[in-house]
C-alpha cells in the first residue's frame, strides 16, 4: 500500500476484490482398452442410466456401474477447479461480498480481525493509535500480469489477510526504513494500528494462521493471503516443517506448485517475512472510506511516538460512543509537566478517545523542549454516560501554555 487511498496500500482503506467464477471441469476415468467388451466399442456415447454389460467398463466421461441391482451407465462426477481466492470459505467471516468474475477478485472488510483476537498487547513503542473500523473495498486480479522486473516494496501496504486485515512491508514509514519488529511498533499477532487507526500487520500474521489450522494451511494449503499483484501468500511448513518449502523459494520468498501456480510463502521463523518483492505487476487493490479522530480543536491526532508498553487494549460502549482504551507502562518518558519542567515518567499509565471531548493522549510540542518529550493532555468536559475515565490509572494532565502539537515523524 502506498498511502491511505492510494494502493491496496491504504492505511485505513476498503477491500474490494472481485472474485472471477472459475470454469467446471468434468472429471473422467481412464478409458480401459477392452477389445473384446461391446461396451467399449459402442459408436455414440451413452446415456445416463441406459442399460450396460460390463461393470467397470467406461465410455467417454461414463462408466458402467450396478445401481440398484441393474447395470447402468453414470456419469463421472464434476471436479471444480475454482480457485481458492474465488472460494468464501478461503476468508474468515470478517470478509464479506468475495466475489468473482471477469478477471477480477472482489471483496469487504471493516480491517479488523475479531473479537477473537487481541490487539496492540505486547507494543514497547505506540504511536497512541487505536485498531477502529474501516470500510475496505478490495478488487485484485484473476491473473496476475507478468512484470518485466520483481517489485522491492517501500513502507506501505503489500497485500492483505484472509480475514481483511492489510498486509505491509516491515518497515517502518520515517525516511530511514527500519523493521517495525526491531522498533517496538508490533503486537504478539504480528500486528499494530497506523496514522489512520488502522490495523495492520507488517510481518506474517501469526494469530490469524494459528487460528486457521494445519488441516486447512498445510493439508488444504489454503492461501492465509493475497499479495498486491494477485498471487496468493501460503505459510507451508509453519506446523509441519517438514513440510517445509524454505529451500524453494526464489528472491521474493515465492515459487510454483504442482499446477503451475506461483504463490509467497510466509517465512515461520523470525522475523516471520511475509514477501521480499512482487513477482508480477503490482495494481491498485484497495479502497477505504474512514473519519480521523479529532482534537478539543478540531484538529485531526496523528499520535506521537511514546515508549510505552501496551498490556491491556479495549472498547468500552457508552452510551453509543465507541471509547477506546489502551493501558500500559511508561519507561522513563520525558513528559513536560505544567510548569514546564520535564520529568522522565515510568509507571503504569492509560491513553483513551472517545470523541473531541473525552480523550487523554501524548502529544510532542512544536519547539523549545528537548527531542522526545512529550506532554499529556486530558479532557474529560463532556465524556459519554457510562465511561468513567477516573477508573483509569491517569497521569496529570498538562495545564500550562500552549504547546502546538507536533506532526508525526515517522
Amino acid at each position: 500500500m502506498r498511502s491511505p487511498v492510494r494502493t491496496l496500500t491504504v492505511l485505513a482503506g476498503i477491500i474490494s476484490l472481485t472474485l472471477v467464477a472459475a470454469p467446471m471441469a468434468m472429471a473422467h476415468e481412464s478409458v480401459v482398452s477392452e477389445p473384446r467388451s461391446a461396451d467399449a466399442l459402442m459408436p455414440s456415447a451413452p446415456s445416463p442410466g441406459a442399460a450396460c454389460k460390463k461393470q467397470g467398463a467406461t465410455s467417454g466421461t461414463f462408466t458402467c456401474k450396478k445401481v440398484k441391482g441393474k447395470l447402468v451407465w453414470v456419469a463421472a462426477a464434476a471436479v471444480s477447479l475454482q480457485d481458492p481466492l474465488c472460494t468464501a470459505s478461503t476468508y474468515t467471516s470478517q470478509v464479506s461480498s468475495v466475489s468473482c468474475s471477469g478477471n477480477s477478485i472482489t471483496f469487504r472488510s471493516n480491517g479488523l480481525p475479531g473479537s477473537a483476537f487481541t490487539t496492540m498487547v505486547g507494543i514497547t513503542a505506540t504511536n497512541q493509535q487505536y485498531p477502529r473500523p474501516h470500510d475496505y473495498s478490495f478488487t485484485f486480479p484473476r491473473t496476475p500480469a507478468a512484470a518485466a522486473a520483481p517489485t522491492v516494496p517501500g513502507s506501505g501496504a503489500i497485500g492483505v489477510a484472509v480475514n481483511g486485515v492489510p498486509l505491509f512491508s516491515p518497515w517502518t514509514q520515517g525516511a530511514i526504513l527500519q523493521h517495525t519488529l526491531d522498533m517496538g511498533e508490533l503486537d504478539t499477532c504480528g500486528g499494530h494500528a497506523g496514522r489512520g487507526d488502522d490495523y495492520h500487520y507488517h510481518i506474517a500474521p501469526k494469530c490469524l494462521i494459528e487460528s486457521l489450522g494445519a488441516a486447512k494451511v498445510e493439508t488444504q494449503k489454503s492461501p492465509i493471503g493475497i499479495a498486491n499483484d494477485g498471487n496468493p501468500i501460503r505459510a507451508l511448513g509453519w506446523f509441519q516443517p517438514s513440510a517445509s518449502v524454505e529451500s524453494q523459494l526464489d528472491k521474493c520468498r515465492g515459487m510454483r506448485d504442482a499446477a503451475g501456480k506461483y504463490f509467497y510463502n510466509v517465512q515461520s521463523t523470525s522475523k516471520w517475512d511475509i514477501l521480499n518483492c512482487l513477482t508480477d505487476q503490482v495494481v491498485n487493490t484497495s479502497r477505504d472510506n474512514w473519519t480521523n479522530r479529532t482534537d478539543s480543536q478540531g484538529k485531526p491526532i496523528v499520535g506521537a511516538k511514546v515508549a510505552l508498553t501496551i498490556t491491556n487494549s479495549s472498547t468500552v460502549e457508552a452510551s453509543g460512543v465507541k471509547c477506546y482504551v489502551m493501558q500500559g507502562d511508561l519507561r522513563s518518558q520525558q513528559v513536560i509537566q505544567t510548569d514546564q519542567s520535564v520529568k522522565s515518567t515510568s509507571g503504569s499509565t492509560a491513553i483513551f478517545y472517545c470523541d473531541p471531548a473525552c480523550y487523554a493522549e501524548f502529544f510532542e510540542p512544536t519547539a523549545r523542549f528537548p527531542g522526545g518529550s512529550v506532554y499529556y493532555e486530558l479532557v474529560t468536559t463532556r465524556c459519554p454516560s457510562g465511561f468513567n475515565p477516573q477508573s483509569l490509572p491517569l497521569l496529570a494532565g498538562y495545564a500550562g501554555p500552549n504547546l502546538g502539537k507536533r506532526a508525526a515523524q515517522g
